[in-house]
């Protein structure tokens, strides 16, 4: 009869035990705080450098002029002109990353109008290099002028690719000779030395006898295969001197 009172008592202490370990085991380590995403800056995400772009991979257009040869956009603009008096290497060099494609070259023999040459053709378009040499040894030393150039050009398409050849008045191989014939400002070399011609300059030239003279050069046009009687543009040529009074 006395033992159960002492058995109660046991189990009372055993529960007040129990329950202060559930109560340490609730209260534990606060726990660690989640980081508000609204405030947390976002993480910049670095932007690419771009790769920059050769100007000539833009060129859509090569246009004649009578002292150089400019190298358009689609927009117009130039973005780069190959001078005529320059040397002609990096000029085959600008003209090969334009067109994608090294040129065929093929020597020619030179008279007593024209020194020696070759001529770097891409289809529809040739480069034509003069070599001062032989008969023409005198003048390789010698500032180069539009007289003599280091290298003239010739169009005959009106298109290499997806390179148009063309000239500041829209003309280029295959133009009908009639439509030519009716663009306002269009010179005529009266000496027929030369094809007729609108984007012109004069420069004073010094000939071999000390004179100076002041000398007219242009862009200009002719049919080769129609010469008396054209009938359209087979070719457009620059840097042409007009000789007024008679052939040189």
């Amino acid at each position: 009869m006395h033992r159960r009172p002492h058995r109660a008592v046991l189990t009372a202490a055993t529960l007040a035990a129990g329950l202060a370990l559930a109560l340490t085991a609730c209260v534990g380590a606060a726990p660690t705080p989640t980081p508000d995403a609204a405030t947390t800056p976002p993480t910049a995400t670095p932007t690419p450098t771009p790769e920059p772009v050769d100007p000539l991979t833009t060129v859509s257009a090569l246009v004649a002029r009578p002292e150089a040869l400019e190298l358009r956009d689609a927009g117009g603009a130039v973005v780069g002109s190959l001078d005529y008096l320059a040397p002609v290497g990096p000029a085959i060099e600008t003209l090969t990353t334009v067109f994608g494609t090294p040129p065929v070259a093929e020597k020619h023999r030179g008279s007593n109008h024209f020194p020696p040459s070759t001529v770097h053709r891409w289809d529809g378009f040739e480069l034509w290099e003069n070599r001062y040499v032989d008969n023409w040894a005198e003048f390789a030393e010698e500032p180069r002028t539009l007289y003599k150039p280091s290298f003239s050009v010739v169009f005959t398409e009106p298109a290499r690719g997806s390179i148009a050849l063309t000239t500041t008045h829209g003309v280029e191989a295959g133009t009908a000779w009639t439509d030519l014939e009716a663009m306002p400002g269009l010179q005529v070399n009266q000496s027929g030395c030369s094809g007729p011609y609108l984007d012109y300059i004069e420069r004073e030239e010094t000939w071999p006898d000390g004179t100076v003279h002041v000398q007219r050069f242009g862009v200009d046009f002719v049919d080769w295969d129609n010469w008396e009687a054209p009938s359209v543009v087979t070719e457009v040529r620059a840097p042409i001197p007009v000789h007024e009074n008679g052939c040189a």
